[in-house]
């Protein structure tokens, strides 16, 4: 996930300059902090687990039960196409937004893959710490290696593990270049890698640039819905990581434009 700025403003942000102002803003802030609350919840549940000993199928727990009622009270609505396999598998998506993170409840237990700067964020970083994030300095060669190596390690013990491979958040709907790090200890070891693509209606969902989280949060929320189609690919596999990386991205690629078009008709179709 890409490193941004969690700083407090001195004034509530100016997305509502449309109709309906007052029910955007309204909504936007009983959903930011719904959406504080629920992450708060699930977080110190994971940690009362963790302290307790627990293994990492009820450490996954608090993240499904998140999942669903953040869908919930943020409005997400979420159209999939495909199936997640049913076995441990690296999984590998495009990057648009934090929210990303709830798009992907698999049934299988899974760990994340996410830049170290995200464990100093307050809430997220004590979350991820708490369901065993793996966190990598991409700056640093000895982070990335040591990164390579608790992926297989999670592998090994039967657990899914997503990664993000732009290594930061992008508008789209094309996609950034993929790091190889990830490709080449797959191809080494023979994972089975699941290509995930991810595209949201509205596009200033995704968060980029400079934005500061709150108004950008607050601009999100205001959406009546928040709509993500997301197209899970079939399970690759490769011993070249070079093939590999350009296949994966290739049919990732190909995804976002698509469903990327289906929005825009659909957008165009409404407003005829």
């Amino acid at each position: 996930m890409a490193h941004r700025s969690f700083e407090f403003l001195t004034e509530l942000p100016q997305p509502f300059k449309d109709g309906g102002a007052l029910q955007k803003l309204l909504r936007s802030t009983r959903r930011f902090f719904a959406f504080i609350g629920l992450s708060l919840a699930a977080t110190v549940s994971a940690l009362a687990r963790k302290l307790s000993g627990a293994d990492h199928a009820r450490l996954y727990k608090p993240y499904t039960w998140y999942c669903r009622n953040i869908h919930k009270a943020a409005g997400i609505r979420v159209t999939v196409e495909g199936e997640l396999p049913n076995h441990a598998c690296v999984l590998v998506a495009n990057h648009r937004t934090y929210i990303d993170a709830v798009m992907v409840p698999s049934p299988h237990p899974l760990v994340f893959v996410a830049k170290a700067e995200v464990k100093r964020w307050p809430i997220v970083g004590w979350g991820g710490n708490s369901i065993r994030t793996i966190w990598v300095d991409r700056s640093s060669a000895e982070s990335r290696k040591a990164t390579r190596g608790e992926v297989k390690n999670r592998i090994e013990e039967k657990l899914s593990v997503i990664i993000f491979p732009e290594g930061t958040t992008h508008i789209g709907p094309d996609l950034l270049e993929y790091k190889m790090g990830m490709f080449k200890m797959c191809a080494d070891g023979d994972f089975p890698i699941c290509p995930i693509a991810m595209e949201y209606r509205h596009a200033d969902v995704a968060w980029v640039s400079n934005d500061l989280f709150i108004p950008h949060a607050f601009k999100v929320f205001g959406h009546r819905f928040i709509d993500v189609s997301v197209r899970f690919g079939e399970v690759q596999y490769g011993d070249d990581p070079v093939e590999l990386r350009q296949r994966i991205h290739d049919w990732t690629s190909t995804a976002c434009a698509e469903m990327r078009a289906n929005w825009d008709a659909q957008e165009r179709q409404a407003q005829a």
